[in-house]
């Protein structure tokens, strides 16, 4: 059976490690990780290089790592977990594993019907009319969705929304539909997704990522050793950051994906008052913006990405793989169903879709390395050569 994972794996941890263990216990006998490159989700970029990730996941369960361009790894939750369904789907996985905090299918289907019912613009619903009555007054996208699923389903079906991991899980549930692809969610162990403490050998990754900045990372923490990668933070290129934004006007954030007017005026706004990144952000905030959807505007901003760049195909380039791994490719291959590669300039060469993927995932990778407090030694993504991993 080839189970999917989609993950960031920023960086790879114990909880992973153990999220790949159980998912071979329930049957998995070859498991692929889609994997955010050097961007992720939360509008930042990756703390360790996508390469190095990519090889700690082989290292320790996973058999098979591709990347998730570039414009869908920084995308909402929807767009995330419908890009990296797409590319699960079109390699043959079976099953799609993923880790929440509500393992109960039956009730993460409840909140998932939920969510697609909402998501139809042209519902007449009592639900829907109620969360277009609560987007109105201000509350953000979870929050809305949580106060009307409480009124409609239930409390243990609006707690799933107030998890980023749950909200995760409700996506990859609409994703799958219509595939043949069936869901294992596992229960997350240890710590919580931002839980700002420690529990044994686990703790979350964002509370890893603060241990490793600090220098103050215990060894067991991760399942490898502390050979590791050189450290990126964002904030080495704020002042980058600030300048590329003063340069847009309204118009061309309104080009950049998930910018309305509104937080275009914020932003544009914040640029006045704020001499760094941070305070970009928090002063771009309101009780509708979210500081995560801000986070992800600046990012594609920077970067470059348009609003169109979400109407292409993703392609798979693999990162690492091992023997088990070569036999997911094979396979993947036969199908034809995606365009793969351990080369990205192979898959520029294909068609004008995948040479726009590849020039943004390029650019990402660029923009990361300059988010090192040294100089990167790295080769550019066109030149990197990627061999099996032997373990």
């Amino acid at each position: 059976m080839i189970t999917s994972i989609i993950c960031e794996y920023n960086p790879f941890h114990n909880g992973h490690k153990y999220q790949i263990e159980k998912a071979r216990e329930k049957g998995s006998t070859h498991i692929v990780s889609i994997m955010s490159g050097d961007a992720v989700q939360r509008g930042d970029v990756a703390i360790f290089s996508k390469h190095y990730r990519a090889k700690q996941a082989v290292l320790n369960g996973a058999d098979l790592v591709v990347e998730l361009p570039a414009p869908f790894c920084i995308s909402s939750a929807e767009g995330f977990a419908k890009s990296g369904v797409y590319i699960a789907n079109a390699i043959g996985s079976n099953c799609l594993c993923f880790g929440c905090e509500n393992d109960d299918l039956y009730t993460l289907c409840k909140a998932a019907n939920l969510s697609d019912k909402l998501a139809l613009s042209s519902e007449k619903s009592s639900e829907s009319n109620q969360f277009k009555r609560l987007l109105k007054e201000g509350n953000s996208y979870p929050a809305a969705l949580s106060k009307t699923a409480e009124l409609f389903a239930g409390k243990e079906v609006a707690e799933v929304f107030n998890s980023p991991n749950n909200t995760l899980a409700v996506e990859y549930l609409k994703a799958v539909k219509n595939t043949k692809i069936k869901p294992m969610p596992i229960l997350r162990k240890g710590a919580g997704h931002n839980d700002d403490c420690l529990n044994g050998d686990y703790a979350s990754a964002s509370k890893i990522r603060e241990l490793l900045k600090n220098g103050l990372l215990n060894d067991n923490l991760l399942p490898y050793s502390d050979n590791y990668a050189e450290i990126r933070d964002i904030k080495n290129m704020e002042k980058g950051i600030l300048f590329s934004l003063i340069k847009m006007d309204k118009r061309k954030l309104r080009e950049v994906p998930d910018c309305s007017g509104d937080l275009a005026d914020r932003i544009l706004k914040a640029l006045k008052t704020s001499r760094s990144y941070d305070e970009l952000i928090i002063n771009a905030k309101t009780k509708a913006f979210t500081m995560a959807r801000i986070r992800r505007v600046v990012m594609y901003a920077v970067l470059g990405i348009n609003k169109s760049d979400f109407q292409l195909t993703p392609y798979a380039r693999v990162l690492a793989f091992n023997d088990r791994g070569t036999e997911i490719l094979s396979k993947a291959k036969k199908l034809g169903r995606i365009d793969i590669s351990t080369s990205l300039k192979e898959l520029e060469h294909k068609n004008d879709n995948n040479k726009r993927l590849a020039e943004l995932d390029a650019r990402t990778s660029d923009f990361a390395k300059m988010c090192q407090s040294v100089a990167s030694n790295e080769p550019n993504e066109y030149s990197v050569r990627i061999e099996k991993t032997n373990i």
